[in-house]
């Protein structure tokens, strides 16, 4: 059935457009064409894009354009194009039935459009002639038209010609020749073969598959590319497999001499051209932005990224030094306010603050902390934090040691964050279970793939600054999520607003149940792996994180009014952060910490100091028994207090239950209270003795915190760790 209705659709789409042409006179189509031969090919407008206090940092243009013959072009440059692009385009007429047949087909069966069945004619005429249309029936039947309109008039040679020279290679390169000299510094009649390749993968997806931020992805395309011309027989086996032999070189590319901060610009030109609301596909996208003459304001604050620019400076000068990455974002509207992304731009253009992937070490535990709370831990209930190996889910081994090998027998749960232990956060997410807190850090704003493994909550997997930036930046909006953006707002050349982002918050856990975590991981900072963080009279909240082997090290903190994530470590190739600048072993609660406190204290200079609160509709007033910590009852009377909504018990103490008789005594002297042994105050039973006085009580086991998450008997560690995480 999905084969007939693909099939009657473009049935009816070419019958429209026949008619169309024949009919156009009688009145059945009711708009004008343009006349392909008279109208001319209109220059693209050139796009300007602004910091947030209206300082121009760089031109967006597409006047990068080196128009280059088709017989300059190497024959497999051709052969590459048309197999990525329109296998049957020396045989169709402009309009595929086939390739619309296949493209429906396939996107029929996965339910969104993931293959087109525009041909290179079509693309051509939606190049030329209808660049910022958008896409309804009407524009695809105008299309159509054009579209054999074209065929008639141009030789399949001319077409190719014309396509190849204004087809958009990302990196602000239309036409082959462009992208030649972009990618490889050299004429398109020198590329290679691999080069071709490659080339012609870029089409289809110039960001995703931008050879200078994803290398692997552009290999893989590259590589698809080679298969379909051994496939077509245009190469042969042995040559396609010395082309994916080699790999992807891409010449560095220096910034263009008006360009302010250009790893700032990067990120706000990948960030449009990922956003599906400021375009329909990712051409009509890099046309709107490279050649719509818009105007796109911003949202770096120059003063802050001086200052955190001037703060790497300051900590790690050096060409030798460790690579710092600074995130800093405002809570309450999701704008990214500065970026650090590296030391030199020249000498590689990727983003260390958004594109990186790296090992967050403990500054994950806080969302196995946000899990907790939201699922009634209270930050004095206990667990264990011995270190020990646990059985995952998966059936896996799991060795979890504590930094320095401390054992911490039962702790409360604030004690566990104060002190970054692992073993109770190893114990709460296999409590939790792993899912839940994978969605919970998707919710708070994590974007990176995460998979689901119980080390996760010891930062096993990998994200980047600012997936954790923006995620502490929902606990200090009390729990909303605002997305965040580098965009303002976006005009066109005549100040009219032409689009602006979603800055719709999504809540992602209870007011309530952010602010007590912020109050644990406040203390932290006052108290914990992170001091170093302080700042006199901002009330600051935040997590070290270290990777095993102190490859990475993190700080990740806010303030009311701001969150921020500092990186630490090395670009191409994780070592050990040993011996750096008189540090012998780099934590996330040394150098990460000192950067963090040193930018944010200079970018709060000045701004009247705010506390962490909760509004009162989030607060119930109760009373709590104090010896039980329960709702009071008329059998225990206890006192007021207005507590955090999450934190309110609902059950109440214990109802008395009335003492059964006493058994008859026998003769003799009955033990009393001070014959009977005592337990242990720290809630370990003591060891008892071979036989306890008749009538005295038998000794309590510490009970741990909602779950049950202790598990028992406690896992005995190893003598050497399988898969050690370190604390900080």
């Amino acid at each position: 059935m999905r084969r007939q209705v693909a099939v009657a659709l473009v049935v009816a789409l070419l019958a429209s457009a026949c008619g169309a042409v024949a009919d156009t006179a009688s009145g059945i189509v009711a708009f004008e064409l343009p006349d392909i031969e008279a109208v001319p090919i209109e220059p693209p407008e050139q796009t300007l894009v602004y910091d947030g206090a209206g300082n121009q940092l760089a031109v967006l243009r597409t006047e990068f354009r080196q128009r280059a013959e088709l017989d300059e072009m190497p024959e497999h440059l051709l052969d590459a194009v048309v197999v990525a692009e329109d296998r049957r385009f020396w045989l169709h007429g402009g309009l595929d039935a086939r390739g619309i047949v296949r493209a429906a087909l396939t996107n029929v069966a996965a339910g969104e459009v993931e293959q087109g069945g525009s041909t290179i004619t079509q693309q051509l005429v939606k190049n030329l002639y209808m660049p910022t249309a958008e896409r309804t029936p009407q524009n695809k039947l105008r299309e159509a038209i054009l579209t054999r309109q074209v065929e008639e008039q141009r030789s399949k040679p001319e077409i190719l010609e014309d396509y190849l020279n204004t087809v958009y290679f990302g990196n602000g390169a239309y036409g082959v020749q462009a992208a030649a000299q972009t990618y490889f510094r050299k004429d398109v009649g020198a590329l290679g073969l691999g080069e071709a390749a490659l080339l012609a993968a870029i089409i289809r997806s110039p960001e995703s598959l931008n050879p200078e931020r994803n290398t692997e992805a552009a290999r893989v395309g590259r590589d698809v590319v080679l298969d379909a011309m051994l496939e077509q027989e245009l190469i042969d086996e042995r040559t396609a497999e010395q082309a994916k032999g080699r790999p992807i070189v891409v010449a560095a590319r220096p910034p263009t001499p008006d360009t302010v901060e250009p790893r700032w610009v990067d990120y706000v030109v990948r960030y449009l051209l990922d956003e599906q609301s400021f375009g329909a596909d990712e051409a009509d996208r890099a046309q709107r932005l490279f050649g719509g003459g818009l105007r796109v304001h911003t949202t770096l604050q120059p003063a802050l990224q001086a200052q955190a620019v001037a703060t790497v400076q300051q900590f790690l000068p050096d060409a030798e030094d460790p690579e710092v990455a600074i995130a800093s974002v405002v809570p309450q509207t999701g704008e990214v306010v500065a970026l650090v992304g590296g030391r030199d731009y020249a000498d590689s253009q990727f983003d260390l603050a958004t594109q990186a992937l790296r090992q967050p070490g403990s500054t994950f535990k806080t969302f196995v902390l946000a899990t907790a709370v939201t699922s009634g831990w209270d930050p004095d209930d206990r667990i264990s934090g011995n270190q020990g190996v646990f059985q995952t889910p998966e059936g896996i081994r799991w060795t979890v040691r504590n930094y320095a090998r401390v054992s911490y027998g039962m702790i409360t749960l604030r004690e566990a964050v104060r002190a970054s232990v692992n073993g109770a956060f190893a114990r709460l997410i296999l409590d939790l279970g792993v899912g839940r807190v994978v969605a919970m850090a998707n919710a708070m704003g994590v974007r990176s793939a995460l998979e689901e493994r119980a080390p996760i909550a010891l930062g096993s997997e990998e994200v980047t600054p600012l997936d954790m930036a923006a995620a502490y930046a929902t606990l200090a909006n009390l729990g909303e999520h605002v997305p965040t953006t580098p965009i303002d707002r976006i005009e066109s050349a005549d100040g009219r607003i032409v689009w602006q982002p979603d800055d719709r918050a999504r809540r992602a856990l209870d007011p309530s149940a952010a602010f007590v975590v912020t109050d644990m991981l406040r203390t932290a900072v006052e108290a914990g792996t992170g001091t170093a963080a302080r700042i006199p009279g901002w009330e600051v909240a935040g997590k070290t994180g270290t990777v095993q082997d102190y490859k990475d090290a993190w700080f990740v903190g806010y303030t009311p009014v701001l969150a921020t994530a500092v990186w630490v470590g090395y670009r191409d190739v994780p070592r050990p952060l040993r011996n750096i600048r008189g540090v012998r072993q780099v934590t996330g609660g040394s150098i990460p910490a000192r950067i963090w406190q040193a930018f944010v204290s200079a970018a709060l200079q000045g701004v009247e100091p705010v506390s962490f609160s909760l509004p009162d509709q989030f607060y119930e007033v109760v009373e709590i028994d104090p010896v039980t910590g329960l709702r009071a009852a008329p059998w225990c009377p206890g006192e007021v207090e207005a507590m955090p909504r999450i934190l309110v018990p609902r059950e109440t103490c214990p109802s008395p239950q009335p003492a059964p008789p006493p058994p008859p005594s026998p003769p003799g002297r009955q033990p009393q209270p001070a014959d009977c042994p005592s337990d242990p105050e720290n809630g370990s039973p003591a060891p008892a003795p071979t036989s306890r006085p008749e009538g005295c009580p038998e000794p309590t086991e510490p009970v741990p915190g909602p779950g049950g998450a202790d598990p028992s008997p406690e896992p005995e560690p190893e003598p050497e760790p399988e898969a050690e995480a370190e604390a900080q």
